[in-house]
This record gives structure tokens, sequence and C-alpha cells, in this order.
């Protein structure tokens, strides 16, 4: 099983986001959907040689990141992004739609700061709320757990602070 981080929406809590990659030290990648690009950077120049797939976020000014980015993990096609431009906050028939169109089985998105678990037209989206300014709860994350027979698994995390 390989494991991969879904971080979003860190908002300059570098620690938070440096003690959630911590906690899991067998994953294999991290996946940013934006909102705190920076903290990602920093956490890559002090040493965190795990790959980084990253989007930007309504909130990453004058980023170089894209907007959004298909992937394959492993057998599973990724479609994701930050979610603003689909209108997640109110719908989420439009990114839904914007999956499926693409040819993907699973969605990630952020923006909303909700954690987010659905299946919506076929397809399975994910939103792992936000790991620095969660808007109910505490901090979240998720985990992505890929299996060599192509299934893949979704959970949310807490991140305990205290």
């Amino acid at each position: 099983m390989k494991e991969i981080l879904i971080l979003s929406d860190s908002h300059g809590c570098y620690p938070l986001v440096q003690k959630a990659v911590e906690a899991h030290p067998h994953a294999k990648g991290i996946i940013f959907l934006g909102d705190g690009l920076k903290d990602i950077e920093r956490l890559q120049a002090e040493g965190c040689s795990l790959p980084v797939y990253a989007v930007r976020g309504n909130c990453d000014f004058s980023s170089l990141y894209p907007a959004e980015a298909l992937e394959v993990f492993e057998h599973n096609l990724i479609f994701f992004c930050h979610g603003h431009h689909y209108g997640v906050k109110y719908t989420l028939d439009d990114y839904a739609r914007a999956v499926k169109d693409r040819g993907a089985a699973i969605g990630l998105f952020g923006h909303t700061h909700l954690p987010t678990l659905e299946q919506r037209d076929g397809v399975t989206l994910f939103n792992p709320g936000s790991i620095g300014a969660p808007r109910f709860g505490g901090p979240s994350y998720g985990i992505l757990e890929l299996y060599e027979n192509g299934e893949a698994n979704l959970q949310h995390k807490e991140l305990i602070i205290w």
C-alpha cells in the first residue's frame, strides 16, 4: 500500500503542515490543493524530499503553479484543483462534471475548508478540509491509500495539536 497526504488551505500555518507530514513517515508524496503554497515551498526548502503535486488556490497570488492537474497514481486517474473556479462552496455538480469529463474517477478539491467525501455522478469527490483555517472542528487533512490491485481509499484525519 502506498500512502499520499492530501493537504489544503494552510494559509500560512506552516507548523501544522510540518506536523501532518511528520505524522506519516511512510508517505510517498503530498498533494496540495492550494491556498498556502508558500508553506509547501518552505517544507521543501527545509529538506522534505517527498514528491509534491500542487495547484494554486485563490489566495496564492502570483503563483506559477497550475490551477488544476490531472495525474495517475497507481492506475487511478485523479483530477485536482482548489475548487473556486467550479463554485464548490455552492454546489459540487459542476466539479463532478469536470472530473467525469476528464475521465477521472476521483476529484480532489479544497476552498470550502470543510472535509467532504461523497459520490456524485459516478465519481468520488474528496475535500481534506483545512490544515490551517478549519471552518468546523480542528485542522484536518486527507490520506489517499493506493493498492497494487488499483483500488484507492480516501480518509480524513484530524490533526491533534496539543
